[in-house]
């Protein structure tokens, strides 16, 4: 393709299909080899063709005064548009026999031949004549100037075509071969590399080439800023910058206007290709040249370029199925099936380090994004992909292989929980919101039997499932041991459900006195399953079950309704007590969950006043942004609130002010430290005094002793509950205890 160049001294910009022919660039003339052992005849066709010009060309003559020779002639430059040969030289069939070698031997089947003798018996047979391709054959004494004109100008016209028809011939292949290669590209930059080497091969130039796409760089944010995505020769420090970084040079100017135009355009400096894409990330690729050869057919260039944009969408296709399948959408992370890959490429080829995994499960995420949407869900991905990543050593692989589970692939010393967990501990800042967010881990150490990294990722499961079975901000490593209990939880949470589903759990009732005088001020409602075998579960083994599957939600519905019904019932018959039950994290997140109180308070027909909700210290202190607005909107009901567990968490007295509670509840804990021998009892005193400066009733559980009920009267605290009192009572029980033990215990 030809390309308008402006003058040397210009900096101009011309469009390539608008361009002309060439300035005036040096003619090449045509080589003719005359083959005769009479130097005469070479001097006479010299003399004869002095200063004519053939389809715009000159001529150049050459002579060999025998076969021989010109065999050597040709065989060291084979350029020869035509050779007029002698028939009859050092033998009758020196000519022919020439003839044959030029064909068979040096495989010369362009240049055109016109036999010429000086004996008119020696003309050569048809048959030779069409095997060897003759293009003519002539007496000498007839090659008039004219007729010698008339004979070279047909046999230049066909050498011509010959020529063209082999360059198209070879620009063919060389298209067919590169598309192949570049089609067998599977990332834009391997493509991008490939283009650039065989644009610069179009031309038979060095390489110093530049390709720039639209779009963003798989697995980086979103940015449509254009890039260089590779470069080669003297441009190979602009890889995978952006355009608009690298100033006003020459050479990016022909790139932009490339862009802005949709065309291709040369400069002084070389030539900026329009690649269009139908997925709308266009591209340029530009070669730098200071003297742009014009050495193609302008259609071969417009193939080229067709079948590049082709290439190139088809390498973008592959891209993004390989992006769907290795990549998370959301946080642009590897996903799943991409660490699976990691770990078994470790499992092949062991690296020095002892190798970890460990998946990052955010704690109670799917409650955060029920309650503000998935706006704000998926934000806060973000977020912690963001900063998993952002701390990262090179070395570790991070993922995210499920909806709020991460995963940290690399050397073990890299992968400690505790650092990681320190990376979620500042609040999420989203749309104005601070959410607290916490993570539970479950590791794998990779060893020699692990079968691939699919089943590694499995045994992280695992550990993790058991490490939510302890508790938020929990870790497990990943051991048959674990695997065996495993199981165990999840038959013992299948028989959970089944057992609400037919209706087998039920509550038991623990009084709470006032410290003094022992008068019963309120009951505290527990929930309790009897196992078909008619053992009671312990609440500390299915609790943590129902809240990491989610159960906790209907059995704490349940939980309320049935308990506000007895609490009812109690003030009917004589016996006003305030009802506590425990809410958790889980629940609190519910959308509408005030809603469904208000509705149960309405439906026993009791005072919200005699509702008490029981919340731990570390609920109360996890995402405040949403804890306070369900808070104060149980309390706009009238409902008290009440802090368990007070003292196990890390509250400070700013956020105690904002939660505003009615009750702190002493843990259990700082309780046993009170008996006189131990000399404890130094934080239940804190507590007691910290709620009586602000205002606040105090209440300890765990009490078993008198002499702990002692300590704690002298201490102030406001009331108790325990053993020493009662245990908890079935509801056939309760009233039985309330007409004995209701009005006081005695000191």
């Amino acid at each position: 393709m030809s390309h308008d160049r402006p003058e040397a001294g210009e900096d101009s910009l011309v469009f390539a299909q608008e361009a002309g022919e060439p300035g005036s660039p040096e003619r090449a003339a045509w080589t003719i080899l005359v083959v005769d052992d009479e130097p005469d005849v070479y001097a006479a066709t010299c003399m004869a063709m002095r200063g004519v010009e053939i389809l715009g060309r000159p001529l150049h003559f050459l002579h060999a005064e025998s076969s021989a020779q010109a065999y050597d002639l040709l065989r060291a430059d084979p350029d020869v548009a035509v050779i007029l040969l002698d028939v009859v030289m050092e033998s009758e069939s020196a000519g022919l026999d020439l003839v044959a070698r030029i064909r068979n031997e040096l495989q010369l089947h362009k240049p055109r031949i016109i036999l010429r003798t000086g004996q008119p018996g020696y003309a050569p047979e048809m048959q030779a004549i069409r095997d060897y391709d003759i293009n003519d054959y002539r007496i000498k004494s007839e090659l008039t100037r004219t007729r010698l004109y008339t004979v070279l100008t047909s046999a230049l016209r066909g050498y011509h075509t010959l020529s063209a028809v082999e360059a198209t011939r070879n620009d063919l292949e060389y298209l067919l071969k590169a598309q192949t290669e570049l089609l067998a590209a599977n990332t834009m930059p391997a493509f991008a590399v490939g283009l650039l080497e065989r644009l610069a091969g179009l031309y038979g130039l060095p390489p110093h080439t530049v390709f720039c796409s639209d779009g963003r760089r798989v697995h980086e944010a979103e940015d449509q800023r254009r890039r260089v995505v590779a470069a080669l020769g003297r441009y190979a420090d602009w890889s995978w910058r952006r355009l608009d970084s690298l100033g006003a040079e020459p050479e990016v100017r022909a790139i932009e206007l490339a862009f802005s135009t949709r065309r291709t355009v040369t400069s002084p400096c070389g030539i900026a290709v329009y690649l269009p894409s139908r997925t709308g990330a266009d591209a340029v690729a530009f070669l730098g040249a200071d003297d742009l050869p014009a050495t193609h057919d302008p259609r071969v260039f417009d193939m080229f370029v067709q079948n590049t944009t082709v290439a190139a969408d088809g390498v973008r296709l592959v891209e993004r199925l390989r992006d769907a399948a290795y990549v998370d959408g959301l946080t642009r992370l590897p996903n799943r099936s991409a660490l699976a890959e990691t770990i078994d490429a470790a499992l092949k080829t062991p690296p020095d380090a002892p190798q970890r995994l460990l998946l990052i499960d955010v704690d109670q995420f799917s409650e955060i994004n029920e309650t503000f949407g998935d706006r704000i869900g998926d934000a806060l991905l973000r977020g912690v992909a963001q900063r998993l990543m952002a701390q990262a050593d090179a070395s570790v692989r991070v993922a995210r292989v499920a909806n709020d589970t991460f995963a940290a692939f690399g050397p073990r010393d890299l992968l400690v929980p505790a650092e990681w967990a320190k990376r979620l501990d500042e609040p999420f800042d989203v749309e104005d919101l601070q959410i607290g967010l916490s993570a539970s881990f479950g590791g794998v150490e990779l060893v020699s039997d692990c079968v691939s990294g699919g089943e590694v990722i499995k045994m992280g499961y695992s550990a993790l499932k058991r490490a939510k079975q302890t508790g938020h901000r929990s870790v497990a490593f990943y051991s048959h041991e674990v695997a065996t209990e495993i199981k165990e939880r999840t038959r013992l949470l299948h028989g959970l459900r089944a057992a609400f589903d037919q209706q087998r759990l039920f509550l038991m009732y623990q009084p709470q006195v006032e410290a003094r005088s022992g008068r019963t001020v309120g009951l505290e409602a527990l929930m309790r399953w009897r196992s078909d075998d008619g053992r009671l579960v312990p609440p500390d083994r299915f609790i943590p079950i129902a809240e990491q599957s989610g159960l906790i939600k209907d059995l704490g519905a349940w939980a309320m309704r049935s308990a506000i019904h007895r609490a009812a019932a109690l003030r009917d018959a004589g016996h006003p007590l305030r009802m506590a039950v425990n809410v958790s994290m889980s629940q609190l997140l519910v959308p509408g969950f005030e809603i469904m109180v208000a509705e149960a308070l309405a439906d026993g027909g009791l005072p919200a006043e005699l509702l008490e909700i029981e919340i731990t210290e570390s609920v109360a202190m996890q995402s405040p942004d949403i804890v306070l607005p369900r808070l104060a909107a149980l309390k706009q009901l009238g409902v008290c609130v009440a802090i368990d567990d007070f003292g196990t968490g890390y509250s400070s007295l700013s956020s105690l002010e904002k939660l505003a509670p009615e009750r702190l509840k002493i843990d259990r804990s700082f309780v046993m430290g009170l008996d006189a021998d131990t000399g404890g009892g130094s934080l239940a005193e804190m507590i007691i005094e910290l709620g009586r400066a602000l205002g606040l009733k105090v209440i300890a559980e765990g009490v078993e002793t008198p002499t702990q009920r002692q300590r704690l009267i002298e201490l102030g605290c406001d009331e108790l509950q325990g053993y020493l009192f009662s245990p908890p009572l079935p509801i056939e029980s309760l009233g039985e205890w309330l007409a004995k033990h209701g009005e006081g215990f005695a000191l």
